[in-house]
């Protein structure tokens, strides 16, 4: 019995959504009924037409299934006939195309030969409206043979009437009802990313119908950009990207955008058309006259994929191509790129990236990166328009948004601004001044001023005092690391390879560690160029969470087995100094008991007398609050009762210096 129902459930369920297709369904549907491979049903899912779908479609009920909807969109009736399938196996039909009769029975034994894929597609001809002219032929396996991720993202060769799925794989992810467009690109986009495996079969098995108007009127190919900005917006915002994928993210952008310039083009809408290219332009990995070139040759090969042939002497006179034309190239590369990783910065943001449009130095490009802000930074950001370039992602940190900026930016020079910090005036033109008089430099930093939340000065720090030289000893004892102050060379920072996105606190310092490490270059610019806006509510003032990470930064580094000696000794030093910096913080913020906890634990790496370590304690709290603008009352604080159960503590034992054995 079971046998016998086996044999009987279908092992491929056809899904055909159909809107106001009267003329073209029944071509649809026998192109099913007449496939060599039988085991298969027909799912017909109307998505409310207002045409004679339902009175043709008659004749067929007793062989189909008819499923009829409210209008709600391709992707909900794909869906539907999903939830309605039987078979193992779903293809789809979109209803003004038709399947030649090898289709089914060839996509069935490719995911026989090799049970491993959950998607087989194919090629297709591009016919005429009455679905009798060839127009062209597409086989994209000859240009893209694998079916990958990479290919998916860079270039969608993607058409629904193609493809069959493994239905495990619809179960656990089906089309996007969200999108008017471009649903079927961002299935199989996820998909992918999900592991599903993709292999072509390189036969054309379909015939897709080109329409004369509605499928490249105005309003959709509106719709299709609305649809490909938000796909691709989203993808890359999300966290934990392979860093495989993440990196394809400029490739990514620069093809699909140059593609919604060609359909822009191909509907005569040049002003969008022009909008899309220059957009492009900021993803674009050729110069600029190379990539004048290469989009004539992406128009020219859109041309002929549709059966056409491109007039690029028409285009080429076009007024708004000649002002495209000319602002490209005409415009440099920006030389210096800023990146400001912004999270819930509203309040700030536009004073910040006024600090940057305010500049004396003008080659620059500024990149906002959103993580993830729950308040008004996006409208802000975006309401600067091309003055900037603003990208979204879900929130995973100032190292993650650091590191994304990196790999959108053009520029040699990388700066980095905080979301509410400042850049005076003439920080770039400074900084690039000092490269260009000193090319071994790889990093360059200046000082900066400390400001309140409302912009109020508060103090000048200015490190070189105590830091002259910035090596690798100055970074490990002093940590001088604050990126709103520093330009350094984008070859460096590709060395690196960014960001540790695993620490939340002291990402900079671990990743300015690791560039000295590895022989870059630092130098002071003994100028104030950057103002550090100082919040009540810092990150920073958890204060175990603020030495448990600043302690694994430290360790880690220290775990190192390229870390020279000499830097290996100063691990003591380092640790003591820290804590008791630290244990400041935390007095300044009210949290004397962390303050006792971090003086307590310093006591095992200081290298003083008792006397001379409380006598330290009270110099670095003094110069801490000098320098952070906060008036420090000496005798309230050794008076505090946290700082007299410490002085408790160290009247109990005798301090001896550390020893390396104990480290």
């Amino acid at each position: 019995m079971a046998s016998q129902l086996a044999q009987q459930m279908p092992l491929v369920s056809v899904v055909i959504p159909t809107y106001n297709c009267d003329r073209y369904i029944v071509q649809a549907i026998e192109s099913v009924l007449n496939q060599t491979y039988s085991n298969s049903e027909i799912i017909v899912v109307d998505d409310g037409s207002t045409d004679q779908t339902q009175l043709v479609l008659k004749p067929y009920l007793n062989r189909i299934h008819y499923i009829h909807q409210e209008n709600q969109g391709v992707s909900a009736a794909r869906n539907l006939g999903i939830q309605a399938a039987k078979g193992e196996f779903i293809a789809f039909l979109d209803a003004d195309d038709f399947f030649l009769p090898d289709k089914l029975a060839d996509q069935v034994a490719c995911f026989e030969a090799k049970p491993s894929l959950g998607a087989v597609s194919s090629g297709w001809y591009m016919v005429d409206e009455q679905g009798k002219d060839i127009i062209a032929e597409h086989k994209p396996w000859l240009g893209l043979p694998h079916l990958n991720l990479e290919t998916w993202l860079l270039w969608r060769p993607v058409l629904p009437s193609a493809l069959m799925l493994r239905r495990k794989w619809l179960e656990a992810g089906a089309f996007d009802t969200r999108l008017s467009y471009a649903e079927d690109a961002e299935l199989l986009i996820r998909l992918a990313a999900m592991g599903c495996e993709s292999a072509w079969i390189e036969k054309l098995s379909l015939g897709y119908r080109r329409h004369s108007s509605s499928a490249t009127s105005h309003q959709n190919v509106l719709k299709q950009a609305e649809s490909f900005d938000a796909i691709y917006e989203s993808f890359f915002a999300q966290p934990d990207l392979p860093k495989s994928i993440s990196k394809l993210e400029r490739a990514a952008h620069y093809n699909y955008l140059v593609w919604l310039g060609w359909r822009f083009y191909q509907t005569s809408q040049l002003s969008k058309m022009s909008e899309y290219l220059r957009r492009a332009l900021l993803y674009s990995p050729y110069s600029p006259s190379a990539t004048v070139s290469n989009w004539v040759q992406s128009f020219s090969d859109y041309a002929l994929g549709s059966g056409e042939e491109l007039d690029a002497h028409a285009l080429s006179n076009l007024p708004e191509w000649k002002q495209l034309t000319h602002i490209v190239l005409t415009q440099k590369t920006p030389r210096v790129s800023v990146i400001i990783p912004a999270y819930n910065c509203a309040e700030y943001i536009a004073e910040t990236i006024e600090s940057v449009l305010n500049q004396t130095y003008s080659d620059y490009e500024i990149i906002v990166v959103d993580d993830g802000s729950t308040d008004a930074t996006r409208e802000v950001a975006k309401a600067y328009g091309d003055r900037l370039q603003y990208v979204y992602q879900q929130n995973q940190g100032a190292a993650a948004a650091r590191n994304r900026g990196m790999r959108l930016a053009r520029g040699e020079l990388i700066a980095f601004l905080d979301g509410d910090d400042l850049f005076s005036s003439d920080k770039l033109a400074v900084q690039v001044t000092y490269f260009d008089a000193n090319p071994s430099v790889g990093m360059v930093k200046t000082g900066w001023q400390i400001i309140d939340q409302q912009g109020k000065f508060v103090s000048t720090v200015e490190p070189w005092h105590y830091a002259p030289k910035l090596d690798l000893a100055t970074l490990v004892l002093y940590k001088v690391s604050r990126p709103s102050a520093l330009m350094v060379h984008r070859d460096w920072c590709e060395r690196t390879n960014g960001f540790n996105t695993d620490f939340a606190i002291g990402e900079d310092l671990d990743w300015m560690l690791r560039l000295a490490l590895m022989g870059c270059e630092i130098a002071w610019i003994r100028q104030i160029h950057a103002r550090y806006r100082q919040h009540s509510d810092s990150l920073m003032s958890s204060g175990s969470r603020l030495r448990t990470d600043m302690e694994n930064v430290m360790d880690q580094f220290f775990d190192r087995a390229d870390v020279p000696d000499s830097i290996r000794q100063l691990k003591a030093q380092e640790r003591y100094q820290s804590l008791v910096w630290i244990a400041w913080r935390m007095y300044r913020d009210g949290c004397s008991e962390e303050m006792a906890n971090c003086l307590e634990k310093s006591l095992n790496y200081t290298s003083l007398s008792s006397t001379e370590t409380v006598l330290n304690w009270i110099n670095l709290f003094t110069s801490a609050s000098a320098e952070y603008g906060y008036e420090l009352d000496v005798y309230s604080l050794i008076n505090s009762s946290d700082w007299q159960r410490v002085i408790h503590v160290i009247k109990q034992c005798d301090r001896h210096p550390i020893s390396s054995a104990q480290l």
